[in-house]
């Protein structure tokens, strides 16, 4: 299976777009469109969103509100901040990514996502062949390392295309307890909160695709497997830079995996999936840096401590 996605390759290299798809993890370009005779039929606007959270809320808004804006609604289910991108543009860049996010699967246990990655891949290039050229295409984002890097390769694959962007971290919405606050992502948010949005949608001008471009472009020949957003920037950092968060949610005493990585990810000023930091608890168990007990299948079945 996992050599078979390479041969479609060839026939889509055209598209300039060399996706592939590991559910909650990797890369998939959902899409809704309405059939017509010739093929899809896309409205006027067509909306890109990072996750299914994301995805579903801007779905559930167009499908229950009036909005000038309403379109159909791509989803971007991958997680940028992990796995190299060094020259994911071309064949063997592309095969080194999803090697690298395989062995991230395998070594969680998490083998039910496998079998749909040639499939998926097949129709993520449909769904793109058949944006119509004449649609106001919306990236919607947020200040966050997958969201920021995901851009930058979006624009690079939407060249010659009407682009128009949101950062949904520009604004403020409230919180359960009624205090402001800037999202990092748009899956954070309510279909209530986006008209707020949609009032910041811009068009993307020649300095902005330019200088977004010319960030993508350092960071396709990147060989870091994990970036972080810091200070405006995507940095790439070691493997191992969550690990010390790990331990110090750790103690003498077992804990579920679970919990560890729950509280990693909810103290973390990134926004990194369970994933990866199970990936890391993985790796210090290796290393001996944490003991544990039950059965290493999903962060579910085991425990660990120092």
């Amino acid at each position: 299976m996992i050599q078979s996605i390479y041969l479609p390759l060839n026939k889509l290299k055209q598209l300039g777009f060399y996706y592939a798809n590991m559910k909650g993890c990797s890369i998939i370009m959902g899409i809704k469109a309405m059939r017509v005779k010739g093929g899809l039929r896309m409205s006027k606007y067509v909306h890109i969103a990072f996750g299914d959270s994301a995805s579903g809320t801007l779905r559930f808004f167009f499908k229950n509100n009036p909005s000038e804006y309403k379109g159909e609604v791509i989803c971007v289910r991958d997680d940028f901040s992990i796995g190299p991108i060094y020259e994911i543009y071309k064949e063997a860049g592309l095969k080194k990514r999803i090697e690298y996010l395989i062995d991230i699967l395998k070594k969680v246990s998490a083998y039910e996502y496998f079998g749909d990655i040639e499939k998926d891949f097949i129709k993520i290039c449909e769904c793109i062949r058949n944006i119509d050229q004449d649609s106001k295409v919306v990236i919607w984002y947020g200040e966050n390392t997958n969201d920021q890097v995901g851009l930058r390769y979006l624009m690079s694959l939407l060249k010659n295309r009407d682009l128009y962007q949101v950062n949904v971290s520009d604004s403020y919405i409230k919180d359960y307890d009624n205090r402001a606050y800037r999202p990092i992502a748009l899956g954070q948010c309510s279909p209530e909160e986006i008209p707020t949005f949609i009032s910041k949608i811009t068009k993307v001008n020649k300095e902005i695709y330019n200088n977004l471009i010319s960030d993508w472009r350092v960071l396709r020949n990147s060989k870091e497997n994990l970036r972080i957003w810091k200070g405006k920037k995507i940095i790439g950092v070691d493997e191992t830079y969550y690990d010390n968060d790990i331990l110090s949610n750790c103690s003498l005493d077992f804990k579920k995996a679970a919990r560890v990585i729950g509280e990693t990810m909810g103290k973390s000023d990134q926004l990194v999936g369970d994933l990866y930091i199970d990936f890391r608890v993985r790796k210090l168990i290796e290393s001996g840096k944490l003991q544990y007990r039950g059965k290493l299948i999903s962060m579910r079945d085991f425990e660990i401590r120092l």
